[in-house]
């Protein structure tokens, strides 16, 4: 019956999501038939009325819009034919990913920003010299059917002549229109085109043109509009935000606290029924399976893609990486000292494999909890000898993954030079917004529209940071309900001399340093499911401090 028990943690490594559904649900009737203890009552309250009244008072999309950037005076179209005008579809920000492609190379770098709120394309490839056949953004933007929509934009450029049509991109397929373009004084002009939709054609990309001709080299690209109407009206601003997700209601966002609360207790109190009734060992070894496989998926997505960092079951290498460390650290709390050197193996992989910095930091914080396991005698020669291996396989098998390591420290990297772009973006945030924040899920929409020109980093997804992530989007409040939270699980840990588990939540922290994956399912669950191990087996040995610090 162990066995049983023990075998949702095999989802933890593959599909932590999944995992937690499972170990919800058993938290839950525990909690109903079982009468099993419900951790951290207060703190959790706490928590989710700071972090929800945050979101309850924080300022609705539109507050946090960009006032800062400069409009110019841009010409309209005097032909417009008094029809029915609806919201132009394309926010100010919508041309962030526009970039040139042709078949050989693909997709071309980025589009340039310029200091005006045009964006700079170039006529060929820069690395290969090829020209473009075609210059697009990637966004898309549902259509009702049986409507005339007109995509335009404005543009400049060098050389005397150009000419190109529009691309149509919808789910039923491609059509092109020819471009009507207009000349207006100061070299700007304006280029159109119409379309009317057909059933099934659901969505259109915007903006896309192709057919380039001309004797130009660049063309500058802006203020792009997407309006229902055979011709364009004059430019208005946008508030749609298509960059991401729709924007999220003040409830929606409140409700991100709830669920987060409620899934992070539900699985600690399902962590610490399942355990008591698993063991840890189990446990571990279902999670040594789950990390068997979670390598063999990234393993499989190396070739021909070597130079790649690889995501394996997640949206990207970073998640990756995290996952891995995180259970890696949590075979290293319950299983002996060879089980948590083989999950030291496999964690290694998964980590070279994304090549995820912030997660070979985390990773040397599963070291202490496996020399912890061993002689002094021994552990000295194991951890000499293993670590000579890991070194001289690293170097031989992938050496470019410990170049980018060596960049950590390197403030000239271009990595780091976007991260502290990307905070100081989101420390402006905070101080527009310090008690409440700009609302959970805003940063990426605040980022497109704050950025100076010509940052590193085009579109910031978070800030790169936990603790400046959380007081960009919920404030001074989410941020006291955050720190009360695991502030109180800290103290219970630290009472119940549960070091091995306060190194766990001490390597999360590090790699949230750099990254922001406390709130990633991969990492989530695992502290609260080492936060179930301290407490349902607490007569386990702890690791070895000196007495000065136990008190």
């Amino acid at each position: 019956m162990r066995y049983w028990w023990a075998l949702p943690f095999v989802l933890l490594p593959v599909q932590p999501v999944w995992f937690a559904v499972v170990i919800a649900l058993l938290g839950a009737l525990a909690l109903i038939f079982r009468k099993e203890r419900l951790w951290f009552v207060l703190p959790f309250t706490l928590f989710v009325l700071l972090g929800a009244g945050s979101q309850l008072l924080s300022p609705s999309p539109s507050d946090t819009s960009d006032t800062r950037l400069e409009i110019p005076s841009l010409p309209s179209n005097a032909n417009t034919d008094g029809q029915r005008r609806t919201t132009n579809l394309i926010p100010l920000y919508g041309l962030y990913d526009l970039h040139g492609w042709n078949h050989q190379d693909g997709r071309g770098p980025r589009a340039i920003s310029q200091s005006d709120g045009f964006y700079r394309v170039t006529r060929v490839h820069p690395v290969t010299g090829r020209h473009f056949t075609e210059i697009l953004s990637d966004q898309a933007y549902l259509l009702r059917d049986g409507e005339t929509y007109t995509q335009s934009f404005y543009f400049r450029h060098d050389g005397d002549e150009i000419a190109f049509d529009f691309i149509f991109s919808t789910k039923r397929g491609q059509f092109r229109v020819p471009a009507k373009i207009e000349a207006f004084p100061n070299d700007l002009k304006r280029a159109y085109a119409s379309y009317k939709t057909q059933r099934g054609d659901q969505a259109l990309r915007a903006i896309d043109i192709s057919n380039l001709r001309g004797n130009w080299t660049y063309i500058d690209i802006g203020y792009a509009q997407l309006e229902v109407g055979s011709t364009p009206s004059a430019y208005t601003i946008s508030k749609v935000n298509t960059i991401s997700k729709a924007k999220q209601s003040y409830w929606q966002r409140a409700g991100w606290w709830l669920g987060t609360a409620l899934l992070g207790a539900l699985v600690l109190v399902g962590g610490c029924f399942v355990l008591k009734r698993s063991g840890d060992v189990l446990p571990a070894l279902g999670i040594m399976v789950g990390l068997l496989i979670n390598l063999g998926a990234g393993l499989a997505q190396v070739y021909p893609t070597v130079e790649q960092r690889i995501s394996g079951f997640t949206e990207n290498p970073n998640l990756y990486g995290a996952g891995a460390v995180m259970n890696v650290l949590l075979v290293g709390l319950a299983s002996s000292s060879s089980l948590g050197l083989l999950a030291l193996v496999f964690g290694l992989g998964i980590v070279a494999l994304s090549d995820s910095r912030a997660a070979w930091l985390g990773l040397l914080g599963a070291i202490p909890l496996w020399f912890s396991r061993l002689s002094p005698r021994w552990g000295h020669v194991s951890l000499i000898l293993s670590g000579m291996c890991v070194a001289l396989a690293l170097y031989f098998w992938l050496p470019s993954r410990l170049e980018r390591l060596a960049t950590v420290t390197d403030l000239d990297y271009a990595n780091n030079q976007s991260r502290l772009e990307i905070w100081a973006v989101a420390w402006q945030a905070f101080l527009d917004h310090p008690l409440t924040g700009i609302g959970i899920g805003e940063f990426q929409t605040y980022y497109l529209e704050h950025a100076p020109p010509n940052v590193l980093e085009p579109a910031a997804a978070h800030v790169h940071n936990l603790f400046l992530h959380v007081l960009t989007e919920a404030g001074l409040l989410g941020l006291l309900g955050f720190l009360l939270l695991w502030g109180a699980v800290v103290w219970k840990l630290w009472q119940l001399r549960q070091w091995r588990v306060l190194v766990v939540i001490g390597v999360a922290v590090v790699m949230n340093m750099f990254d922001y994956t406390w709130f990633y399912a991969g990492v989530y669950y695992p502290l609260w499911v080492a936060v179930a191990w301290a407490l349902a087996i607490p007569s386990k040995p702890a690791l070895s401090f000196p007495d000065t610090m136990r008190g």
